[in-house]
């Protein structure tokens, strides 16, 4: 004779919690709800119960009733890039306090995919959706279909002209703080200024080229990806050009850890030979050597801001662009010095 195979466990009720806690339902609802003011021996006593008893709430039950999930979906263009790990990792710190759950979904720098994570979310009904575009073009149809279904902020990047919530860092602000610390610490015609930035797929790449320009017209630039690979290869371009020594920003700090390995690997030294500045602040930047002048963007505020656009968007929201200033972060890659010193 064959012996029974037990059976999954019942799970259990809230009515095994009342009676473990000698309470009514109603009670044990309002306490794990937090619906309505419970005494605190109450309280404490159904706490107690339904840890004892590993009491799980279910959420797919709540949300019906509540007609919300409590969670938000936020869609990365990819996580190998450390700044969007940085900014999950941010935006997750800042709904802690909230009862918010953060779902993430990370496109791989496809469109298609990127869609998909849309469809994802809505079909999971997410109360909001953060999405930082791919593509400040061919995002526009993830970036509508999101709006179209929730409450959606575009973060970091954006299509422009969609008509939807859009925080990120004032990156004009941030060019114009690498020109001040270049105007005023580099001697130019010693280490003249060249770029090295990512094609104009993004809006922050779009911006960040655009107000480089601004400040350094004329100045060469080398356009590729936002990756630790192409500031690697930007190196053998530079030196290509004639260069032996240069002031070299860049449009993100991944990029500029390329231009430092790729430096090093050929021998130049940093800063005497070349100095190298990045744009992010992202926490792998310190472990750089010589550690990394940066613009650090603001990205705790960033996700503070977005959770109170969520927090306070109503059934008609008008649209909020929210440029968020960076700050000035210097490191040894490119340091205080008089720019006068070398032509004396």
């Amino acid at each position: 004779m064959k012996t029974p195979v037990p059976g999954p466990a019942r799970p259990t009720t809230m009515a095994d919690v009342a009676a473990r806690a000698g309470v009514s339902t109603a009670t044990v609802s309002r306490v794990l709800s937090d619906s309505r003011p419970v005494a605190p021996s109450l309280r404490e006593a159904v706490l107690d119960a339904a840890s004892e008893l590993g009491y799980q709430v279910n959420l797919v039950g709540r949300a019906l009733r509540k007609g919300r999930t409590a969670t938000v979906g936020l869609l990365v263009p990819d996580l190998d890039n450390p700044f969007f790990s940085s900014l999950a990792q941010h935006l997750s710190t800042a709904f802690e306090g909230s009862a918010t759950d953060v779902l993430i979904f990370t496109a791989g720098e496809d469109l298609d995919v990127e869609r998909r994570g849309v469809e994802f979310f809505l079909g999971r009904q997410v109360d909001a959706v953060v999405i930082i575009p791919c593509d400040e073009i061919g995002s526009t149809d993830a970036v509508l279909a999101a709006a179209h279904g929730t409450a959606t902020i575009q973060l970091d990047r954006q299509v422009v002209g969609a008509g939807i919530h859009f925080v990120g860092c004032d990156n004009e602000a941030g060019m114009a703080l690498v020109a001040e610390h270049v105007q005023e610490h580099v001697a130019m015609s010693d280490q003249p200024v060249v770029y090295v930035g990512a094609q104009a797929q993004s809006s922050s790449g779009h911006e960040r080229y655009q107000y480089f320009s601004k400040h350094f017209p004329d100045r060469p630039t080398f356009l590729g990806e936002f990756d630790f690979a192409w500031g690697q290869a930007a190196v053998d371009l530079i030196l290509d050009q004639g260069f032996t020594r240069a002031t070299i920003v860049t449009a993100a700090d991944i990029i500029a850890l390329g231009v430092i390995s790729g430096l090093h690997v050929r021998g130049y030294r940093v800063p005497d030979d070349f100095r190298v500045i990045g744009f992010d602040g992202i926490g792998v930047a310190r472990l750089s050597h010589p550690t990394l002048t940066t613009i650090r963007q603001p990205v705790e505020e960033m996700g503070r801001t977005v959770l109170e656009i969520i927090s306070s968007t109503s059934a008609t929201p008008a649209p909020r662009t929210v440029r968020l200033a960076p700050e000035f972060v210097l490191g040894e890659s490119s340091p205080l010095t008089d720019p006068d010193r070398g032509r004396r």
